[in-house]
């Protein structure tokens, strides 16, 4: 049984009660800057990602507290600014001076539960642009008739495209990327845009879940009732996933590869659950300033018991600002080097300390994010169960 996340989202314990928030996304959230425009294009409205809140107490998807006497009761950041709108109704734009029309107001139904969402309606990538951007979401969730504050964030990738590459991404089939249902089937297509920002064509598909070691070659898949065919394309069945998975997506020119693309899927109805917590606190996404350093531990429990489950073994694939893999060696003694055998995974530590009894763990320095992961550093984790107890 393999487990692999690379979420964001912040756990709570509030008499008995565990909170799981999570930020989806229904189009890939990476962009691109080729010295003269954004790719994709996110001023077309047909590529535009909306970006929306999950949240489970236990296994039940619940509501956020949404409002009071006319104002929210939640807030959405940019980068740790937040975001300001001109009405408080779908629809909106934001209207903050450095940043303003970027952002749209809305919401998406989640089994049923109307939850807040922005959409993307510009471009992030410029010349002065091509980092890491941050979106935020603060709010909170009623317990017992008291508040419990909540926080998850995701990273949106941004990257400069040097002349003649391409950049590929992900996409779900109706945006939808999470399993809620038994037996149910979600649909991924990739899709290549060439270095002037442009549909790509002519490019092939290898996938992979999991990281398994033999790909599925892209196809064209109509998924069930629907009429929308896609081209390199690829189905991810319900039985194959358990808590979180992640898929990888080569394209190809040829025999020559010439972009790697990353995609998480979350199965919300399995018990399992992957917990991460950087130095002590809810969450899995840490921002380090010179000589800071921020831990992170990472367990199986259930979504509604954060209690340890032993029994399984750790390993994390380190990941660039650029999205490549990082394969260097003795980066800090506090990060473990590769396997061996041209593996890309680093076998975790398991912690004695009696406060984090079972847990594996890592630290990354900001010396090490910021030259090894070209200031931004992403951890691929992978649980692996080997043992009954």
């Amino acid at each position: 049984m393999t487990k692999i996340s690379n979420r964001f989202y912040v756990t709570a314990l509030e008499d008995g009660t565990t909170l799981h928030g999570n930020l989806v996304a229904d189009k890939s959230l990476t962009q691109g800057w080729n010295g003269a425009t954004a790719v994709p294009n996110w001023s077309v409205a047909a590529n535009q990602p909306t970006i929306h809140l999950t949240l489970i107490s236990g296994s039940e998807y619940v509501q956020p507290a949404l409002e009071n006497n006319g104002q929210d009761l939640f807030t959405w950041y940019y980068n740790d600014v937040a975001i300001t709108w001109a009405a408080r109704t779908d629809g909106s734009k934001n209207t903050n001076q450095s940043f303003a029309n970027m952002f749209e107001r809305t919401s998406v139904s989640v089994q049923g539960i109307s939850m807040p969402a922005i959409k993307i309606v510009d471009n992030l990538a410029s010349s002065s642009n091509v980092d890491i951007d941050r979106i935020k979401f603060e709010g909170s969730y009623v317990i017992n008739g008291s508040g419990v504050s909540f926080a998850v964030e995701t990273m949106i990738r941004i990257s400069s495209i040097t002349e003649g590459s391409h950049l590929g991404v992900i996409n779900f089939h109706n945006g939808i990327s999470d399993i809620t249902e038994k037996g149910q089937t979600l649909t991924l297509y990739g899709q290549l845009f060439s270095p002037d920002g442009q549909a790509a064509t002519g490019f092939t598909t290898k996938w992979y879940l999991n990281d398994s070691q033999t790909p599925t070659n892209g196809t064209t898949i109509t998924p069930t009732g629907g009429s929308a065919s896609y081209t390199n394309a690829y189905q991810v069945l319900e039985s194959e996933v358990v808590d979180h998975a992640i898929v990888k997506c080569e394209f190809y020119s040829g025999d020559t590869k010439i972009y790697t693309a990353y995609a998480a899927v979350d199965d919300m109805q399995d018990p399992e659950f992957m917990y991460i917590q950087y130095n002590g606190s809810n969450g899995n996404a840490a921002s380090l300033r010179k000589g800071e350093t921020a831990t992170f531990h990472i367990w199986m429990g259930r979504r509604d018991d954060p209690t340890v489950v032993s029994g399984y073994s750790y390993k994390v694939m380190l990941l660039d600002g650029d999205g490549d893999v990082i394969l260097a060696s003795n980066l800090t003694d506090q990060i473990p080097n590769v396997d061996g055998n041209d593996s890309p995974y680093r076998p975790l530590p398991i912690s004695t300390n009696q406060a984090t009894l079972g847990k594996a763990y890592i630290t990354p320095t900001y010396q090490t994010v910021v030259e090894a992961g070209k200031k931004n550093l992403t951890g691929i984790v992978v649980a692996t169960f080997v043992q009954s107890t």
